[in-house]
C-alpha cells in the first residue's frame, strides 16, 4: 500500500479533518511557513507582567502547600500510631521509595521527617518475624467458630454498600426520567426536522457520555455539512444506527448509575420494549461493554464491564475457593457448619459482584481477618496425618507454600495413589510410572508456584526477573507459572518496573495503607512540580507560560486528591487543603487566560530541514514552546494481511472514516504466511488459506476484485489525509499477537511537504 499515492488522490476529493488541519497548522508554525497573526512584543511583555504580578500573591501559599500539608500529616500519623496499622511490607517500601525520590528533587524537613517515620517501621517490620500462633495448626474446630461472626459483620458492611448504592439509584431516577421523556419526545418528531433531532439526541449524549456514540453523530453531522451524506441516507442513519447507538449510551449510563439490571428491568425503566433492550444488550455484550453477573429469577443480570476487579472481590473468591478446598478433609459436623459458611459467604460474592466497584476500606479490616483465619483453618487439616509417605513432604510444604496451594497439595496427595491401585469407571489402572513421573512434575510445579507466591506476598510485586533470582527457578519457567496463576486470578497485573511486567497477589488496603500510599506518591508529584515552579518564577518568560500551567495544574490536583485521604474516617490536615484551594484555582486560571492571549508557537526550522524531523522531535519542540505533547495527528498505519481477520472492527471505530476494508483479496499473500502465522489465526481462516494453496496449480500475480463484500476478507487501505493518528483502529483490532494494523510514528514527509508547498 502506498500512503503516499493515497494522500494525494484524497487531498483533492476530501477536506481535512479538524484535528489533522490544527496539527497541520502546528507543522506550518514550527516549519517558519505560517505564522500566527503578529503580536508585538511589547503586548506580550505587558501581558507577562500581568500575569507575575496578578499570580505572585498566590504563588507563596502554594509552594508552601506540600510541606504544611506533610507536617500535619505525619503529626496525625504519630498521635494515631496509624503507621503500625501498615501490615503490608510492599507499601512502605513503595513509600520509602517515593519519599527518597522528592528528597533528590528538593529540600524538605517535612518530607525528610515522614522518610525517617517509615523508614524506621519498615526496618522493624524486616527485623521482627512473627511468633507463630499456639495452637493455630491444632484446635480446627476452634478456628471455624470464629468465621460466622466475621461472615455476619462482612454481610453488614455490604448491606451499606447495597443502601448507598440504592442512594445513589434513587437520586439518577428522576434524571433518567427526563431523558427517557425528552428522547421520546425527539423520536416521535424525528422525520420532520431531522437537524433538531440530531441536536437534540447530542444533548443527550452528553448526559450519558457514551463514547461510540459521540463519535457517530459528529461523523452524522460532518458528513452531512460536508455533503457527503444526502437528506435521505441522513435520516435513515439517524433512526437507526445513531438512536441504537444513544440506546446504547442510555443502558450504560443506568448501569453505572443505578447498578446492575436485568433486560426487563432496562425496558421498564427506558420505556422501551424489552425485545429491541435485548437486542441492544446483546450487541453491548458483544462489544466487551457489558457482562452477565448473575440471575434474577430466570433473567440474567446485566452490568458494566469493571476495567478492574475490586481487590476484596477476588480475596472473597480466594476464601471460598480455599474452604472448598479443605471441605472434605474436615469430620461430619465440622463439614455442615462450614458448608453454612461457605453458603453465606457465595451470596456475599454474588452482591459485590452485583455491585461492581465500591469503596474497599471499610470491607478490608474484616476480610483480612477472614482470610487469616482461613489460612490457620488450612494449616490445621494439613497437620492432620494422612499417609506416611506425604509426612516428609508436608514438612516442606508447611516450611514454605502459600495456603491456597497446601490444600491442594493435600488432596493430591489423598487422592493419587488410588489412580494406581483402583480402576476407573472404564475398568482402567493408571501405569504407576506413568503416575510417579506425573506426580514429580505436578509437584514440583505446585512447590516453585507456592514459592513464588510466597515471595510476592511478603515482598510485595515482583518481575519475572527477580523472582527467577531469588527461587533459582529458570526464568522461562518463572514466567509460565505467572501466567497460569495470573490465569487462575492467583495474581494480578501491578504495572511495570525497567520494562518487566510486576505481578503482585490480590490485596485489601486498610484505610493507614491507602492513605499512607497515596500521600507518598503525591509527596514525590509535588516535589516535581515545585521544582518546575519555582524555576519558572525565578526566570518567567513567554515561551515558558506552557510550563507554569503544567505545574500549577500538577498542585491543583493533588489538593484534590488528598482532600480524599482519611485517617480515623477524618480529612487529614483540612485548613490546609481549603487555605490552598481557591488560590491554587485562581492561579491556574490566570496562566491559562494570560496564555489564550500569546501566541503558542515560533517559527523554528525551514521547510528543508522540516523533511528531516521525524514525530518525537517535532513533539519535543512543541512542548517546549505550549508545555504539553498534543495529540500526535499524523503516523502512518501498517497492516499485515496474516493477522487481519476482516472484521471491519477499525472501519467502524474509526472516527474519522479514513480506514476502509477494500473487497479486494491480494491472493499472492496467501502463499507468502508462515506456518506460525497460520496457528495464530481462526481455524476457519487458516483452513481457507491452506486450500487455496492446495488447489493452486501456479502462484497468482496481483489482486482479485470481488463483486461484493465478504465479509472476513479484503484488503485495509487507510487514507493518511483523514487519518489523525488517533490508534482507534490499532486498539480495536482483535486480530492475533497484537493485531493486524499498527502506527508507525514517522510522518509521510514528502507528501506532507509537498501538499504545503503547492497550498504556499
Amino acid at each position: 500500500m502506498d500512503g503516499g499515492e493515497q494522500v494525494s488522490d484524497a487531498a483533492t476529493e476530501k477536506s481535512m479533518a479538524p484535528k489533522r488541519q490544527r496539527m497541520m497548522d502546528m507543522v506550518l508554525f514550527i516549519g517558519g511557513l505560517k505564522e500566527e497573526s503578529a503580536i508585538p512584543p511589547s503586548k506580550v511583555n505587558e501581558e507577562i507582567e500581568n500575569l507575575k504580578r496578578d499570580i505572585a500573591p498566590l504563588t507563596e501559599s502554594i509552594l508552601e502547600f506540600p510541606d504544611a500539608y506533610l507536617g500535619e500529616f505525619m503529626g496525625v500519623a504519630q498521635r494515631t500510631r496509624m503507621i503500625e496499622e501498615i501490615h503490608n511490607p510492599s507499601i512502605l517500601t513503595e513509600a520509602v521509595a517515593s519519599l527518597e525520590s522528592a528528597l533528590t528533587k528538593i529540600n524538605s524537613e517535612s518530607v525528610s521527617g515522614l522518610l525517617g517515620l517509615l523508614t524506621d517501621s519498615l526496618n522493624h517490620t524486616k527485623g521482627t518475624d512473627e511468633a507463630p500462633k499456639e495452637g493455630a495448626a491444632g484446635d480446627i474446630e476452634a478456628i471455624l467458630k470464629i468465621l460466622p461472626e466475621l461472615v455476619d459483620k462482612i454481610d453488614s458492611i455490604i448491606g451499606e454498600y447495597e443502601e448507598t448504592a440504592r442512594s445513589s439509584a434513587e437520586a439518577a431516577t428522576i434524571e433518567l426520567t427526563s431523558l427517557i421523556d425528552t428522547l421520546e419526545n425527539l423520536t416521535s418528531d424525528m422525520g420532520s426536522d431531522p437537524d433538531t433531532t440530531l441536536g437534540g439526541f447530542q444533548k443527550l449524549g452528553a448526559k450519558t457520555r457514551y463514547g461510540p456514540f459521540l463519535r457517530a453523530a459528529a461523523q452524522l453531522k460532518r458528513g452531512k455539512r460536508e455533503g457527503r451524506i444526502d437528506d435521505e441516507l441522513f435520516l435513515q442513519l439517524l433512526t437507526a444506527n445513531l438512536l441504537t447507538e444513544l440506546l446504547r449510551g442510555v443502558i450504560m449510563y443506568i448501569l453505572n448509575k443505578m447498578g446492575s439490571r436485568t433486560v426487563p428491568q432496562l425496558g421498564e425503566l427506558m420505556k422501551t420494549h424489552t425485545s429491541k433492550v435485548q437486542k441492544v444488550i446483546v450487541s453491548m455484550f458483544e462489544r466487551g461493554e457489558v457482562e452477565m453477573v448473575g440471575l434474577d429469577g430466570d433473567s440474567p443480570v446485566f452490568a458494566r464491564v469493571m476495567t478492574e476487579t475490586p481487590g476484596t472481590t477476588l480475596v472473597l473468591k480466594q476464601i471460598i475457593q480455599q474452604l472448598r478446598g479443605i471441605l472434605g478433609s474436615l469430620d461430619e459436623s465440622l463439614r455442615t457448619s462450614t458448608e453454612s459458611i461457605l453458603g453465606a459467604l457465595d451470596r456475599h460474592l454474588e452482591r459485590l459482584l452485583l455491585l461492581g466497584a465500591y469503596e474497599e476500606a471499610s470491607l478490608a479490616e474484616p476480610l483480612n481477618e477472614l482470610r487469616e483465619h482461613t489460612d490457620s483453618a488450612t494449616e490445621a487439616v494439613l497437620s492432620t496425618p494422612t499417609s506416611d509417605t506425604s509426612e516428609e513432604l508436608q514438612l516442606l510444604v508447611s516450611a514454605g507454600l502459600e495456603a491456597f496451594t497446601r490444600f491442594r497439595l493435600k488432596i493430591t496427595l489423598e487422592k493419587g495413589p488410588n489412580l494406581v491401585s483402583d480402576t476407573n469407571v472404564y475398568g482402567e489402572k493408571l501405569d504407576p510410572e506413568v503416575y510417579k513421573t506425573m506426580m514429580d512434575s505436578y509437584l514440583d510445579n505446585e512447590l516453585e508456584r507456592g514459592t513464588m507466591l510466597i515471595l510476592i506476598r511478603e515482598l510485595g510485586a515482583m518481575n519475572a526477573k527477580d523472582l527467577a533470582e531469588k527461587t533459582k527457578i529458570p526464568q522461562d519457567r518463572v514466567f509460565s507459572h505467572l501466567l497460569r496463576m495470573k490465569r487462575d486470578e492467583l495474581l494480578l497485573l501491578a504495572g511495570e518496573e525497567h520494562g518487566y511486567v510486576l505481578y503482585d497477589v490480590p490485596r485489601t488496603l486498610s484505610e493507614a495503607e491507602i492513605a499512607t500510599k497515596t500521600v507518598s506518591d503525591l509527596a514525590l508529584q509535588l516535589a516535581s512540580a515545585r521544582v518546575e515552579l519555582e524555576s519558572v518564577l525565578g526566570d518567567f518568560k513567554a515561551e515558558n507560560i506552557g510550563t507554569l500551567a503544567t505545574s500549577l495544574e500538577a498542585f491543583s490536583k493533588a489538593r484534590d486528591k488528598l482532600e480524599t485521604v482519611t485517617v480515623k474516617g477524618s480529612v487529614i490536615a483540612e485548613s490546609v487543603l481549603k487555605g490552598v484551594e481557591d488560590k491554587v484555582k485562581s492561579a491556574v486560571a490566570m496562566t491559562y487566560r494570560t496564555r489564550a492571549k500569546l501566541p503558542s508557537t515560533r517559527p523554528k526550522v525551514t521547510i528543508e530541514e522540516l523533511m528531516d524531523v521525524d514525530v518525537p522531535s517535532v513533539l519535543e519542540e512543541y512542548r517546549s514552546q505550549v508545555g504539553y505533547a498534543p495529540l500526535l495527528g499524523f503516523g502512518t498505519i501498517e497492516w499485515e494481511q496474516s493477522k487481519c481477520l476482516g472484521c471491519k472492527s477499525c472501519e467502524i471505530d474509526c472516527p474519522e472514516d479514513a480506514i476502509e476494508l477494500k473487497p479486494v483479496i491480494d491472493v499472492q499473500e496467501f502463499f507468502e504466511l508462515s506456518e506460525e502465522s497460520m496457528k495464530n489465526l481462526p481455524v476457519n481462516k487458516a483452513l481457507f488459506y491452506q486450500t487455496v494453496r492446495s488447489l493452486a496449480t501456479k502462484k497468482p500475480v496481483g489482486r482479485i476484485k470481488l463483486a461484493n463484500e465478504a465479509p472476513g476478507f479484503g484488503t485495509i487501505e487507510v487514507d493518511l489525509w483523514l487519518c489523525v493518528g488517533c490508534r482507534t483502529c490499532v486498539r480495536r483490532c482483535p486480530g492475533p499477537e497484537n493485531g493486524a494494523l499498527e502506527l508507525v510514528l514517522k510522518w509521510n514527509l514528502p507528501e506532507v511537504v509537498k501538499q504545503i508547498t503547492s497550498e504556499t
